[in-house]
């Protein structure tokens, strides 16, 4: 019998000296240095295999994830009771025309604006109408609907009626006999 190759787990060097318990134990439950290595190993090719998907994306692609961000953006601002000045529409306009990789002369003759009001609506010069609103939803064919742009409008309304003392104080003068109601 000493020619015989071993066949089993327990004529094997590696295993001399274990229980059929302590073998099985090793083979159901690996050690945890082993298995930490083969998780970093899988980890690291997964994040490997998704940084070579996402730089081999095609510009159409590119341009569709930058508008889904500002689409998530645009939805987590409007529905978030904080105020952020430097959130407005102009803001969100420049990033919309930034994510499509256009100029601003480009994307005032898509939509068909001049450019000087076009520059109006992203310095917030100027508000822009609905016709307009509806252009931009048209333009990134529903990926941003309109009401989300107008929703972002009516929060710089919102802030601004709350906020504008010198507009309280004139239109106060206007009102009388206020109602007095005690509880």
């Amino acid at each position: 019998m000493k020619n015989k190759a071993p066949n089993t787990l327990n004529e094997s060097h590696d295993f001399e000296g274990l229980s059929d318990r302590e073998l099985a134990e090793a083979f159901i439950f690996p050690s945890i240095e082993n298995t930490d290595k083969v998780e970093k190993k899988e980890d690291e090719d997964f994040w490997k295999e998704r940084q070579q998907q996402f730089e081999s994306r095609s510009k159409q692609q590119k341009i569709y994830d930058k508008l889904l961000q500002l689409k998530f953006q645009l939805e987590d601002y409007v529905t978030n009771q904080k105020y952020d000045a430097d959130a407005n529409f102009g803001f969100f306009l420049n990033e919309y025309i930034n994510g499509l990789e256009k100029q601003d002369k480009q994307f005032a003759a898509d939509i068909d604006v001049k450019p000087a009001v076009l520059s109006g609506y992203i310095n917030n010069h100027r508000k822009p109408p609905h016709k307009i609103i509806i252009r931009l939803e048209l333009h990134s064919n529903g990926i941003i609907p309109a009401h989300i742009w107008y929703r972002l409008l009516q929060k710089d309304k919102e802030h601004q009626i709350k906020t504008d003392e010198v507009m309280r104080k004139e239109e106060s003068s206007h009102v009388k006999n206020k109602l007095q109601l005690f509880f």
